[in-house]
């Protein structure tokens, strides 16, 4: 018959790393959970038009230096919009390569 190890306890710092998690998992949720209705929200103002109109009047403005700066205008605290390097992909001829080996090693 095996004995169980008693349960320890969870020490105060433990508990709130665990609680840092759930906020950034419930915000995640959040997100995903609004996404298609801020999205229809969105289509059916003049925001988008307002956005293109501000870039065509400002030629050499970052799209995200306009993104911070309407949040701030809005009244959004600690808004920080970053944009990130586009995530670099194999060619799709290097794919085909891939394939026809294996294709011609069975």
């Amino acid at each position: 018959m095996a004995t169980r190890k008693p349960t320890v306890p969870k020490t105060s710092a433990e508990l709130k790393a665990q609680l840092a998690q759930a906020k950034e998992r419930l915000a995640e949720l959040e997100k995903r959970a609004y996404a298609e209705e801020i999205t229809e929200l969105i289509n059916t103002t003049s925001i988008v038009a307002d956005f293109a109109k501000i870039q065509a009047r400002v030629k050499d403005i970052d799209s995200t230096a306009i993104l911070a700066a309407v949040g701030a205008a809005v009244g959004i605290k600690r808004l920080e919009v970053k944009q990130t390097a586009p995530v670099e992909r194999k060619s799709a001829a290097a794919n085909k390569l891939k394939k026809s080996s294996t294709k011609a090693a069975a």
